[in-house]
This record gives structure tokens, C-alpha cells and sequence, in this order.
């Protein structure tokens, strides 16, 4: 009897698991997530050339991501709705924010390059 309760509670367990795991797989590939990412994406782009045109690199590395700000916390809000931790998600959201600064030097190094050729 022992025997079939515990192995009905280990069934479920690990049909509870992977639910957690697809929920969690869904949450990171959802349409909203990846259109909040795309809308910070393109505030950080559009910023950083903004302010190279105005300043210098460095300015334009440390002020766009932060002039698009608000961008990035609606992902940490739309994450606090699902099932990760707060640290897991912190660490989700500086994912992103990385992503983009990396993507902005690349860009940025790239109009530098386009404008010292023109």
C-alpha cells in the first residue's frame, strides 16, 4: 500500500515539474516578453545613435540604456507574474540588459566605422 502511494506521489511530483519547466519555457519565448524586449532594444538603438551624433561613445554606452530604463523594468514586471524567483528573475532582466549593451557597441563601432569611411 506504502509502495503505491509513494509512487503515485512520485508521478505526480514530476508531472508537477515538468508543467513548471513548459510554463517557464513558455513565459521566456512569450510573444509579450519578446516584443518588451524588442521595444528596449530599439530605445537603446535609437538613443545611443541619438547621443553619439551629440557626444562621445562612452556617453552614448552609459546614457541610452538608461534613458530606456522603464523598458527594461516592464520585462522584470511581466516576469514577476510567472514562477521564478526574484533572483532568478534579476538575473533574467540583466541578461537582457547585457544583450542589448553588447549589441549597441557592435552598432555603435559600426556607424563610427560607416562615418569615418564617409
Amino acid at each position: 500500500m506504502n509502495r503505491i502511494i509513494l509512487t503515485a506521489i512520485l508521478c505526480w511530483s514530476t508531472a508537477a515539474l515538468a508543467d513548471g519547466g513548459n510554463q517557464t519555457a513558455q513565459t521566456l519565448n512569450s510573444v509579450e516578453l519578446q516584443q518588451i524586449k524588442k521595444k528596449y532594444e530599439s530605445c537603446v538603438f535609437d538613443n545611443g545613435q541619438i547621443i553619439l551624433a551629440k557626444s562621445s561613445f562612452r556617453d552614448a554606452m552609459e546614457y541610452a540604456p538608461m534613458a530606456c530604463r522603464k523598458e527594461l523594468l516592464q520585462a522584470k514586471k511581466y516576469l514577476l507574474d510567472s514562477a521564478f524567483k526574484l533572483d532568478v528573475i534579476d538575473q533574467l532582466v540583466s541578461s537582457i540588459e547585457e544583450g542589448v549593451r553588447i549589441d549597441l557597441a557592435g552598432r555603435l563601432v559600426a556607424q563610427l566605422k560607416t562615418k569615418q569611411k564617409g
